[in-house]
């Protein structure tokens, strides 16, 4: 189930790449442009279907990375004693944690970079940082670190969890979008 679960979030993914490179593609200007292509000066708009598939990427890319960091941290934590299950869970997820922002900043930065336009990876990497740690301290002041139980529609939790997965795409893309230049 899980597998089928991933299979068609990467599906999904690899489509909304496609379509934000196609209208990447038919955004350009030509008259704008010198005899290499790329405009001679000032800095690229911000298109919106790009920042969308930005945040949209990112965020799906975030989740794929956060299971496959916990499954690496899982098996890295397996030969841990017993009486180190607190420790072992900890480890598991900042591994999931940290797999997670390499794949929302990595997808992020692979959109924008989309076309004759470029932007700063460490830009990108440090926007996801301040998402995740926005993300980390909404869940512990909200619900103190986990999803209350009492709640009688599972609509708060949706929605809850989207903003948790979302929150570091944003951040990602807003760093990157702050960063962008014409390649050269």
């Amino acid at each position: 189930m899980t597998y089928l679960l991933a299979g068609r979030t990467a599906w999904r993914l690899a489509v909304l790449l496609l379509v934000v490179a196609r209208m990447a593609r038919a955004q350009a200007r030509p008259g704008e442009t010198d005899q290499t292509g790329i405009p001679a000066e000032g800095t690229p708009a911000i298109r919106y279907e790009r920042v969308a598939g930005e945040i949209v990427g990112g965020t799906y890319a975030g989740v794929l990375g956060y299971f496959a960091g916990r499954g690496v941290g899982t098996i890295a934590t397996t030969m841990m004693r017993a009486d180190n299950d607190r420790l072992r869970e900890h480890i598991v997820n900042a591994v999931g944690i940290t797999g997670a922002a390499f794949a929302i900043g990595g997808t992020v930065y692979a959109i924008g970079n989309i076309g004759a336009e470029t932007g700063s990876f460490p830009n990108t990497m440090a926007g996801v940082t301040i998402g995740v740690g926005a993300s980390l301290l909404m869940s512990r002041l909200l619900f103190k670190g986990r999803m209350p139980a009492h709640e009688s529609t599972s609509r708060g939790k949706w929605l809850m969890a989207a903003l948790d997965a979302s929150l570091p795409a944003i951040g990602g893309t807003i760093a990157f979008n702050a960063s962008r230049r014409w390649q050269r």
